[in-house]
């Protein structure tokens, strides 16, 4: 930890405007994706929204690929915690279970799990586990419809992809509501904002499931792995 009163650093000086600066930078290049109307919806769109509605004090849990993606880069925890997913070698299907956990440690503080479709496709069905034992947590699923992780590496590596569709406009919402949650699907820009509204006031287990399009992946540059 540094001192108070403590000289700086000789690179400090050079290095840290720069970076400062290209960080600005980097963040006013994507402002147009964090409010684009693009229709079918833009992932990031979600993130541009999400960010307006969301407590200092919030956990956020990504169970996802392509689309927690997008979330590791535009949300920024505010404090010690406020960031879960499985991390490089984790495995999907983790988020319904951290959900809980984090509900329960903290029961003051609103909690967000962002997934992709292909990761509820792994543990929605513990949604019946947050009705039963009244735990309030926010879903978000970025549903384009895809397996967009493995897809789009496979077609840039092979020039083809395998067993990497899901069913489109799945209704994972409805499958929140049938376990005794709640939920809405979203199919336009202009209605992520106000469904969101809806899930946080909704004080019970709350899936917004927006339809994302599935022509936009996480933009990587790491080739031939």
């Amino acid at each position: 930890m540094r001192q108070a009163g403590a000289a700086d650093p000789p690179w400090a000086g050079a290095w840290l405007p720069r970076l400062t600066a290209a960080a600005r930078q980097a963040i006013a290049a994507d402002q147009a994706l964090l409010t684009s109307n693009a229709d079918p919806i833009h992932p990031m769109r979600v993130y541009g929204e999400l960010a307006r509605v969301l407590d200092d004090d919030a956990v956020v849990i990504g169970d996802g690929g392509d689309f927690v993606s997008f979330a590791g880069k535009y949300l920024e925890p505010q404090r010690p915690g406020g960031w879960l997913d499985p991390g490089p070698y984790g495995c999907l299907g983790t988020g319904l279970g951290y959900a809980i956990g984090a509900r329960i440690a903290r029961p003051s503080s609103p909690v967000v799990l962002l997934l992709g479709d292909g990761a509820a496709g792994f543990s929605l069905m513990d949604v019946d586990t947050l009705v039963r034992h009244r735990l309030p947590v926010v879903m978000i699923c970025g549903n384009n419809g895809i397996w967009a992780l493995e897809k789009y590496p496979m077609q840039a590596l092979y020039g083809y992809d395998v067993a990497a569709d899901l069913q489109p406009g799945c209704r994972y919402d409805e499958v929140a509501r049938a376990l005794g949650g709640a939920g809405e699907t979203v199919t336009r820009p202009a209605d992520i904002g106000p469904a969101l509204r809806r899930a946080f006031a909704a004080g019970a287990p709350y899936l917004v499931n927006v339809i994302t399009d599935p022509a936009v992946a996480y933009p990587r540059s790491t080739t031939g792995v």
